[in-house]
């Protein structure tokens, strides 16, 4: 019996000493097996975008289900954008020119309009132009397009995207605006966005130049002669619209029209020209620094160059920045002495009532936060944030404060956007701008209550970029514009991988490490099998 217990207890052993060592193989293979890597970006589990039929900016059909993409990158942009659209549209430019030939061939990209009843295939065209991409930008119909947003889980408000239009275009809470009241008491808050052809304007009526032009429904004002000398009828040679790009430090033919070039200081064009296409692009020099200023090269290779100083912008400037913006009509006359004198607005023309009134400049005064008629004219009325034009019948106090001072004190009284943004927009417009993580509730665009759902990207101030599977999934998004493309192509990588698309590299993979592994595992198990048996065999 004692034998038999010995037997017993060897084959207990060699049993424990197998099960120890397939323990051990299975530890040691689940170490060698690599793990999936995080996404730089957020993870997400979705079910996969329908299909969808738009139209890109060369006026063809592209569908989502047949783009010879297996992994495709979806950004959400609109071409009136100034900031973040052209900040996401560089950086996936980064990441396009990023990707290595041997994931490139997998990655597609495509751009898709939240804003399709502005942005036409032309204007798309001049966008994907102006910044040097060559991948889809896509449009259609509304409703088409509600379809598609609603299927990525993006919120498109239209009024938001215009304010964002307006705001990011130089408008901020602190900068200036022009408030005009008409002669039937309804005031209108204008803007002030200075544009290539406010800076031509400006200029060349304050170097007595004559500028004439034609405006074109899509491309804006397009100058047909300068000083007399007029772009010919063959088109042997034409008025070429240039822009200096100071990082490059080179002159360059600009890819939009006079209107849509943003003058600015800090991140817009400071120097513009117009030069003879058939003249030397060489007789434009360098401009000058802490200066705005227009150039010509006439067909005989002779020009000119006008400046403004940065610092000299007055009330006359800020008039025609915002009217010219906001496409109302003006007239005026020019005193030697005395400078501009405003005659008419929005059609509106003191001669027409037997000059029973005149237009009238208001500044603001911040001691007293009230409006107060100006003694000067308006290009005396230097350096101002907020002016307005009146009839001289209308009383200082008759006139609306300033979006900005009205919704300064609303929110200190607690009594717009709970105290959490601040109201733009009049009338049925009306909306809060909302502080960083706030938004709307679902029944009105007038509160600001604290974001709490995931997944879903309100489009005006930000946009979301995707990134689709090969089943047309979701699988990352990245927030707004501030992502790094090394990282963005980090997740490509790690999706093409997983999803079969490229070869593992050997280091990253089991590979002969794993075999040799396996093979050292393999035998120490059968070795120990071996023993048992033979001492069971022995006993």
């Amino acid at each position: 019996m004692r034998q038999v217990t010995n037997i017993q207890v060897l084959q207990a052993i060699g049993m424990r000493s197998r099960i120890i060592a397939y323990f051990l193989i299975s530890i040691l293979l689940v170490s060698l097996v690599p793990s999936t890597t995080a996404y730089k970006g957020y993870q997400l589990s979705r079910g996969p975008i329908s299909d969808f039929s738009l139209i890109d900016q060369d006026g063809e059909t592209v569908n989502l289900n047949r783009s010879s993409g297996e992994i495709i990158v979806v950004a959400f942009i609109f071409t009136r954008c100034p900031d973040v659209c052209p900040v996401i549209t560089q950086a996936l430019r980064s990441v396009q020119q990023g990707l290595s030939p041997e994931y490139s061939d997998d990655v597609r990209i495509m751009s898709i309009s939240v804003d399709p009843e502005y942005d036409t295939p032309e204007r798309l065209k001049a966008f994907s132009e102006l910044h040097d991409v060559n991948w889809s930008h896509l449009t259609g119909d509304l409703e088409v397009m509600e379809e598609v947003w609603n299927s990525f889980g993006l919120v498109v408000q239209k009024n938001v995207i215009e304010a964002h239009v307006a705001e990011e275009n130089g408008h901020q809470s602190n900068d200036s605006t022009v408030m005009f009241v008409d002669g039937e008491g309804n005031s209108s808050e204008l803007m002030v966005l200075p544009t290539a052809w406010s800076l031509t304007n400006t200029l060349s009526d304050a170097n007595n130049l004559s500028i004439n032009y034609s405006t074109h429904a899509l491309n804006g004002k397009i100058i047909s002669s300068i000083n007399g000398t007029e772009s010919p009828l063959d088109e042997s040679w034409y008025w070429k619209f240039m822009t200096y790009n100071e990082t490059s430090t080179s002159w360059q033919e600009s890819n939009v029209g006079i209107d849509f070039v943003n003058i600015d200081d800090i991140d817009g064009i400071e120097n513009i020209a117009y030069l003879a296409s058939n003249a030397d692009e060489n007789q434009l020099s360098t401009p000058i620094d802490d200066t705005f200023s227009m150039s010509i090269v006439y067909p005989d290779n002779t020009s000119e160059t006008h400046t403004m100083d940065e610092t000299s912008i007055n009330a006359w400037h800020l008039t025609i920045e915002a009217f010219d913006g906001a496409g109302l009509n003006y007239s005026y006359t020019k005193h030697p002495q005395f400078g501009h004198f405003f005659s008419s607005f929005n059609d509106e023309d003191p001669a027409m009532d037997n000059s029973s009134w005149y237009w009238e400049l208001h500044t603001w005064n911040d001691s007293s936060m009230s409006w107060e008629y100006s003694q000067l004219g308006a290009d005396s009325v230097e350096d101002p944030q907020y002016i307005a034009w009146a009839r001289n019948t209308t009383l200082d106090s008759d006139i609306p404060l300033p979006g900005a001072i009205q919704s300064m004190i609303d929110q200190q009284n607690n009594q717009v956007c709970d105290g959490h943004g601040w109201e733009m927009g009049s009338g049925a417009g009306k909306h809060c701008m909302c502080d960083e993580g706030y938004e709307w509730p679902e029944d009105t665009m007038l509160s600001c209550v604290a974001v709490e759902v995931e997944e879903e990207y309100t489009v005006g101030h930000s946009t979301t970029t995707f990134i689709l599977d090969s089943e047309r999934k979701p699988r990352v998004a990245w927030t707004g514009d501030n992502w790094d493309p090394s990282e963005f192509i980090e997740d490509i990588e790690t999706l093409a991988e997983l999803e079969g698309l490229i070869e593992v590299p050997s280091e990253e993979t089991p590979g002969l490490t794993f075999v040799v592994a396996l093979m050292s595992l393999s035998a120490a198990a059968i070795a120990i099998n071996v023993r048992s048996k033979a001492n069971e065999e022995e006993n």
